[in-house]
């Protein structure tokens, strides 16, 4: 299948090249509670591994799965329960097929996590998920961490590539206004997060407005038998009021004049926290964070908002990095204008939970508070919920059912 001219020089956010696997030295590695995806090739490589105990162990562990290979490769896989760690780790957290076979003989999932790869037209791109501790460490540390640059891919060609996410070439008679713009539209996005006089949150809002007017300039077109210059015309509109300069200078303003109901803001992120608990049980580091969370809410809210309040004022870029990370990575909004507002609720809803941990461990002044809560809550979060396929469909069902699954309550659940 031809996809147009490879080019084997990808956009990748500048804190990519200086991640490397910290091994045994990690916290929270990626070798536990995780259900390792083997692509064919490797499973056959390994079927014929006659070094012991080696051997005896990939036979035991590595299992050919009885469905059809999913886009990921997953020809066979190696399952792992929730606190239980991969077989091939020794006595010092390390894999011994990668001491003993070396790193060529790595399933692509071992050797590429966390890179997550993506291809959007003929432009390669390459970031991480923030689940890993040291890759969530390296893009919120630093101001120009989430910068693009151009990387050069470790590939000799395309099919070599273990893409997570492809999006096709736009064609030009493409009808839906969002996928025909999507990476104008993303830019746009990332532009007001970046914004030095707004908040991670506040422009978050703002962004919010942004996309609701994309939206509703899309349905009105559809419905009016679907003219794309009129489109066009439309989104452009937004873009000159809602990225117009004057009217970010004032938004922070508007934003933070806006009724924020703080109890229902803790009902709806605690809520979807403990029924996610009961469900799911959440991994070790999920289930101590969430009890630091819940000591956190017992102190009073106004001295955890303020201490947060003070560190964002001091290290403005850590949420905002995030944000831009989960964009990247997600090539949002790549679904379309039909998924446009309930795929920015769901990366509204990781950020507000984000968000309300953060301020929950603030309130506790005993307790330290600064980048390296940052970064746990983020790698936690990412973790357990970007991972778990069940959470956010429950999340959202939840905001549906109490009608909240709305740009309008943006600000009630980020604010």
């Amino acid at each position: 299948m031809k996809m147009g001219k490879f080019s084997p020089v990808a956009q990748a956010p500048r804190y990519l090249q200086q991640f490397q696997c910290v091994g045994s030295a990690c916290v929270e590695n990626c070798c536990t509670g995780w259900q390792v995806s083997i692509d064919k090739p490797t499973y056959q490589k390994y079927q014929a591994i006659k070094i012991e105990p080696l051997a005896s162990l990939l036979r035991q562990h590595v299992q050919k799965n009885s469905g059809p290979v999913s886009v990921s490769g997953s020809y066979a896989s190696i399952a792992l329960k929730t606190e239980e760690a991969c077989p091939f780790l020794d006595e010092a957290r390390l894999c011994q097929i990668h001491s003993g076979l070396g790193a060529q003989a790595l399933s692509n999932t071992c050797s590429e996590y966390p890179r997550i790869y993506t291809l959007e037209g003929v432009q390669a791109g390459v970031a991480a998920s923030l689940s890993c501790p040291e890759a969530a460490r390296l893009a919120l540390a630093s101001a120009d961490a989430v910068e693009l640059d151009s990387f050069t891919l470790p590939f000799a060609n395309l099919s070599l590539v273990p893409f997570n996410r492809r999006v096709g070439p736009v064609a030009e008679a493409e009808p839906d206004l969002v996928r025909r713009h999507a990476r104008l539209l993303r830019e746009a996005l990332i532009m007001v997060i970046k914004h030095p006089d707004l908040t991670a949150a506040q422009a978050l809002v703002v962004c919010g407005l942004l996309l609701r007017q994309v939206a509703k300039v899309a349905a009105d077109v559809q419905a009016q038998g679907g003219d794309a210059l009129a489109a066009d015309q439309g989104m452009s509109d937004a873009f000159e009021q809602y990225l117009n300069p004057n009217f970010l200078e004032h938004a922070a303003a508007h934003v933070e004049s806006l009724n924020i109901p703080k109890e229902l803001q803790a009902s709806l992120l605690m809520g979807a926290t403990q029924k996610f608990l009961a469900d799911n049980g959440g991994r070790p580091s999920f289930r101590a964070l969430i009890a630091e969370v819940q000591a956190g809410l017992q102190v009073q809210s106004s001295q955890g908002a303020e201490r947060l309040k003070e560190f964002g004022a001091a290290h403005p870029h850590v949420l905002k990095n995030y944000l831009v990370n989960s964009m990247v990575v997600s090539l949002f909004p790549r679904n379309g204008s039909a998924e446009l507002e309930a795929d920015f609720m769901a990366l509204a809803v990781r950020f507000a939970l984000i968000k309300f941990y953060l301020q929950a461990l603030a309130a506790r002044a005993d307790q330290p508070f600064g980048i390296d809560e940052c970064v746990r809550v983020t790698y936690v979060v990412v973790r357990n919920i970007e991972h778990n396929r069940r959470f956010m469909p429950m999340v959202l069902q939840s905001l549906r059912d109490n009608d909240a699954l709305r740009m309008e309550v943006l600000a009630t659940l980020v604010g």
